[in-house]
């Protein structure tokens, strides 16, 4: 049977990887574009729109934090699923716009294309999805210090100011001063060094079967 989604979007700064997944997913029938970081993620995404974003969460310039907080509000119609090798588990972590969430590094190959079947269920993806906060990068600040950075509010669209403390959080929320619309806040700090977590090491990583059904 035809995949009704088979156009796919991968967006890491790890080249090895971003290659071992574009090989297999075309080898199964999709269609592959990759990004290194958020913003070209962006730049594919506005040329055509995928059915699907695989994005890790921790890149240059761009994270996939804030890279899936911009695609939940622009292109609700798009199908994500976050990775990270920062995170465990098969749930989405909290504060993440993602309807899925794949674990590098410790999950198989064939959990990914597990994943990608799931999420295809339109009415599941929905039910599941929560509102995501606005992800904007952290900046290194001293014990006392303050730092401000501009915000666009979702519902007014004006542009309001927030300081940041140097106190460790990760949520907040704040109301646009202009409509009073609560804003939730998510502030993260990109790591120092970029994600070089790869595939769980298991058979299916050289030499994957995938059933039809999954195609």
């Amino acid at each position: 049977m035809a995949n009704v989604m088979s156009d796919v979007i991968v967006a890491d700064d790890n080249p090895l990887l971003v290659g071992v997944l574009s090989e297999i997913f075309k080898e199964s029938g999709y269609t592959v574009r990759t990004a290194s970081d958020g913003f070209a993620a962006l730049t594919s995404i506005r040329e055509r729109v995928p059915d699907i974003l695989i994005s890790d969460l921790n890149m240059p310039r761009m994270s996939g934090f804030e890279l899936l907080s911009i695609v939940r509000r622009r292109f609700p119609s798009i199908a994500v699923i976050a990775m990270s090798g920062a995170y465990s588990g098969v749930t989405v972590p909290q504060g993440i716009a993602a309807d899925a969430f794949y674990a590098k590094g410790s999950s198989s190959v064939a959990r990914l294309f597990e994943i990608l079947c799931a999420i295809k269920d339109e009415a599941t993806r929905h039910s599941l999805r929560a509102e995501a906060p606005i992800w904007i990068p952290g900046v290194l600040i001293e014990q006392g210090d303050l730092a401000t950075i501009a915000v666009a509010c979702p519902e007014c669209l004006r542009t309001f100011s927030h300081c940041l403390h140097a106190a460790k959080f990760l949520r907040t929320e704040h109301c646009c001063p202009h409509c009073l619309h609560p804003v939730q806040l998510a502030i993260v700090t990109p790591p120092p060094d970029i994600d070089k977590t790869g595939l769980a090491r298991t058979a299916q990583t050289e030499n994957i079967s995938v059933p039809a059904y999954m195609r």
